[in-house]
């Protein structure tokens, strides 16, 4: 399809933020086959292939739960990612507060986003789930409450403790770019230029001094360039019976879904523990 066509219907600025969200955001998820290696996953060629295909598989079970269940798992995919990211942003290695400093810094992306472009939002959803987002909201309107009371919480403890409020500064500053720059555009810039930002330099001080550069960075590409290829095959598929915007909305974030539920296992199941990284 030309460019010119998916600009005229999407808009520059959102079709620039989901460019940024495939090709810059995406990739920093290929690096979980370095961290299987790491966690001792792909020593073998039986245990590297196991690794692989359960990852395929759970992604695989996502992408067919959202086709049936598609508000359910939207909802269950905006909580997952709330915690996803705030485990990635808290800065406190353990203990409650380290819990609260996630919901906040987790929820002020989710939640931050959503509230400010409700009606913008709302398009998206409606897109994401084929229909009425109204359960949706509701949960996000929940969830807004308890992440309120936890940037209360945060806010007090950094009045009182300055190593906490670096952090809560972050948070702060993110709440206020999100309410300034178009959804899609806010969602990119923190996907790529801090969560991921953050994931890439977290497993590269990790297993730096375990795995060669080359072997690194080439594994990553392979990984990579094998999502780009899926998500273009469903991109070509979805474009022949649906709108342009709600085919590349549905491949972007349903594809993101897919991926994110292993690389949230591996991540903040087992890497996070395994390394003694509280990032």
């Amino acid at each position: 399809m030309a460019m010119d066509v998916l600009i005229a219907s999407f808009g520059l600025i959102n079709l620039f933020a989901l460019g940024g969200v495939v090709l810059i955001g995406l990739p920093h998820g290929a690096f979980d086959g370095a961290i299987a290696a790491c966690l001792g996953q792909a020593d073998r060629p039986i245990t590297l292939i196991r690794f692989i295909t359960l990852y395929v598989a759970l992604a695989g079970l996502v992408v067919g739960l959202w086709l049936l269940f598609p508000v359910a798992v939207l909802i269950g995919f905006l909580g997952i990612s709330i915690i996803h990211f705030g485990l990635g942003d808290a800065r406190a290695k353990s203990g409650w507060f380290r819990y609260v400093q996630a919901v906040a810094h987790g929820g002020v992306v989710v939640a931050g986003i959503s509230q400010s472009h409700r009606l913008e939002v709302d398009v998206i959803f409606g897109y994401l789930v084929g229909g009425d987002a109204a359960p949706v909201w509701m949960a996000i309107d929940i969830a807004s409450v308890i992440i309120a009371v936890t940037l209360a919480i945060y806010a007090w403890q950094a009045f009182w403790n300055a190593r906490w409020r670096l952090g809560f500064l972050e948070a702060g500053l993110l709440i206020l770019v999100f309410a300034v720059v178009p959804p899609l555009f806010g969602f990119a810039l923190y996907f790529c230029c801090v969560h991921s930002a953050r994931h890439i330099w977290s497993v590269w001080t990790a297993v730096k001094f375990e795995f060669p550069s080359h072997m690194l960075f080439g594994g990553a590409m392979v990984f990579t360039l094998a999502s780009w290829g899926a998500g273009a095959a469903a991109f070509w598929w979805c474009a022949s019976f649906m709108a342009v915007e709600s085919a590349l909305l549905r491949v972007v974030f349903i594809g993101l879904a897919a991926l994110t539920v292993p690389h949230m296992i591996l991540v903040d199941g087992f890497f996070r523990a395994n390394a003694g990284n509280s990032r």
